[in-house]
This record gives C-alpha cells, structure tokens and sequence, in this order.
C-alpha cells in the first residue's frame, strides 16, 4: 500500500529543507522530505561558498535576495547556526562595457528599494587597501550582503522543518515516478511508494533527472565551480567585503579564522557531474587573480587545499519555478545556479503559496515559469558569479 502525503519534496539541501518547513507554516498537514544521501545538505550545499548578495541584474534575483536576506538576519538571531557575517559585496569593474553594466544593475537595485553604493575607485580602495587600483572605474557596495555557513543553514532549515513536524527521510532516492488517480502521483523508492498530491522537485543538479521520470525535459544541467582556499602570511586579517573582480570573474573573501577563500570558474566548462576539482584551475586563477588582487598573486596555492561544487545551471541563469505545463502536480524549484542558500527563505515561500493558494503572492514568478524555455521568453542574469 502506497503512504499517502500532501506535499512530498524530492531533495533534501538547503531548498528542499526550506520548501518543508513553508509548507508546514502554510499549514500543509503531510509534508514528506525524500534524501537520496545519507543526511540532509550533502550535495551542493555541502560545497557552497556561502555569499549572500542582492547586487544582482534582474528584478526576479533582487527581490528573491531582498525577502531571504531578512529571513537569514532573523534565523542567524535567532538560532546562532548561520555564522553570518554581513561584510558587503563589493563589485569591482576597470572598463567601460563592466561600468556601463554596473550602473544599470546599480540603478535597478536602487529602484527596489536596496541601499547599494556607487563608490569612486578611491572608496573601493579605503574598504580593500590590497586592491590593485590601476584602471579601477568603479564599483558598487551593499552592507547588507556578506558570507554564512552552509551548514549552519541547513541545519537551522533543517531544525525548524523538524519542529513543524515535517518528515524528513534520508537514504531515500526517487527511482520512478507515475500518474496516479485523481491528479496525484506516486514516488516508488526502493520498496517504499508515496502517493502524493504535489510533488516538489528540489533535486539541485539532479532535477533534470527527477522530470526525466516523468518523460519532462527540464534544463538543468550540473556545471562545475572551482574554489580554493589560501593561507595569509602572518594570521588573520580583518574581514573584509565579498570581492568580486567583474572583468576576471575572480571572487575573493577573507575567512573569519584567517586565509582568503578564491574562486573562479571556466565559462567554457561543459557540464558534467564531476565533483573533483579542474587539473587546469590553478594556472587558471593564477593568471587572473593579480589583476586586482595582487596580494594573492604571491601566495601559494596548495591544491590540497581546493574543492568544487556543482552549479544547477538554466540557459538564463535563473531558477525554474512553478507547475510543469504537462504534469500540474510536478512543481519544480531548482535551477539556482549556485544562489540556492542565498535564495532558499524565498524559494520555500515562494512554493508554499503556489501549493496552498494556486498562486504566488509574495513574488512576480513569470520570469521563472518552466515554460518560458519552450517559449523562448528569456530574461538574462548577468551578475553570474
């Protein structure tokens, strides 16, 4: 006999804990979380950078930050898990294209209401002495953005789930998924079936592969991301903003305990679902990284000390969110490219309205809808980090 369930979420990180605990405050009796890994948060979340920002370039993105970044400042408060250290973003360009794009970001962001600054290369320099200022135009500074724990995410999403009473089973992978009466479908797990009246598909890089079992072609596609951790001569400095060089694409921030977290990732990287990191990574950031961040130029890089993750990549940068046109009851929530903790308190909000209310409420969802790949209505995120 099949386990009958309201809502069951297919992934348990960061967005599917997220998806669970907003359904249960929503309201939804029978809410069921199903983890192929051993425990929550062990894909992608488990590799995260942590960044939390709102500078980005599309009106979807800095509304879905504006919501999560309180939701982040209230969890951290409250629970102590996020380790979130609000040191800004600092945006950094030296050309005219970075700068012209930069402004129409920067303007967009004022709009709606977030208090980002327009800084002069000499104020950049003040927040970041190390800065290489040679050709510096401009750059733009959001105090409310900064890092957290991963972890601390999860587990906090995680503990608020549990104590909503949502049930949250590990070791637990959706092999097959079917048309059941009256509009359900049923989740066949080893030799475990669930019928459910919606089903969440939260499954990160793997997302194209859970509408696959459906026969639905989702574009999702698992692209790799290369960071690497650097030791500081000398001990901990203070922290500083979340750097991001526009014109490389090369991310620097200094960690709490000391040590520069650097990342970078190759645009041309194919997807793939190998987790290990590029052979080619380090010559490749060693060649970028001095063009603003001279201090790093000098520095050792071990490659013991490098990971990578994967990025749930869309063709527009931007998550899928909402009923699938063929399979109503099939509501997807992936796609984040890498934004999943950031955006996970909006993305879970986001679902919950659309389960309980048929529609979203809190957020304009027609530049995430699945069907806008079919239709060819894109909306581009530029701010890909």
């Amino acid at each position: 006999m099949a386990e009958t369930v309201d809502v069951a979420v297919v992934g348990g990180g960061v967005i599917g804990l997220s998806v669970a605990r907003e359904l249960r405050l929503a309201g939804v009796d029978r809410v069921m979380v199903l983890e192929r890994e051993a425990a929550v948060g062990q894909g992608s979340s488990s590799r995260a950078n942590g960044g939390v920002r709102a500078q980005f370039s599309t009106r979807a993105n800095i509304e879905f930050s504006a919501f999560s970044i309180a939701e982040l400042e209230r969890l951290d408060r409250e629970t102590g898990l996020l380790g979130f250290h609000q040191t800004g973003y600092l945006l950094l360009t030296g050309t005219k294209a970075g700068e012209q794009g930069l402004r129409a970001a920067f303007e967009l962001q004022r709009s709606l209401g977030v208090a980002v600054q327009w800084l002069a290369p000499e104020e950049a320099l003040a927040r970041v002495p190390f800065l290489r200022p040679d050709g510096l135009r401009a750059a733009t500074f959001h105090g409310r953005d900064g890092f957290l724990d991963p972890h601390g995410v999860v587990a906090a999403m995680r503990a608020e789930a549990q104590r909503l009473a949502a049930r949250i089973l590990t070791g637990t992978e959706v092999v097959a998924i079917e048309r059941a009466p009256g509009g359900n479908l049923d989740l066949t797990c080893g030799d475990r079936t669930v019928r459910a009246g919606f089903v969440v598909n939260a499954a990160g890089p793997a997302a194209g592969r859970v509408a696959a079992l459906l026969g639905i072609d989702l574009p999702v596609a698992p692209v790799r991301r290369n960071l690497a951790y650097v030791r500081e001569p000398g001990g901990a400095g203070g922290l500083i903003p979340m750097c991001v060089d526009l014109d490389t694409g090369v991310l620097v921030r200094r960690e709490a305990s000391g040590g520069f977290v650097v990342a970078w990732s190759d645009p041309d990287d194919p997807p793939s679902w190998d987790t290990g990191v590029d052979p080619a990574f380090l010559e490749q950031l060693g060649r970028r990284v001095g063009n603003r961040f001279p201090l790093l130029e000098d520095l050792p890089l071990d490659p013991r000390q490098c990971w990578a993750g994967l990025y749930p990549e869309t063709p527009d940068h931007h998550a899928v969110i909402g009923p699938d046109p063929l399979v109503p009851a099939l509501v997807h929530c992936a796609g984040f490219g890498g934004h999943g903790v950031m955006h996970a308190p909006a993305a879970g909000r986001a679902v919950a309205e659309l389960v309980t209310l048929g529609s979203c409420r809190s957020f304009d969802l027609h530049p995430l809808r699945p069907e806008r790949f079919a239709e060819g209505d894109l909306v581009v995120e530029t701010a890909v980090l």
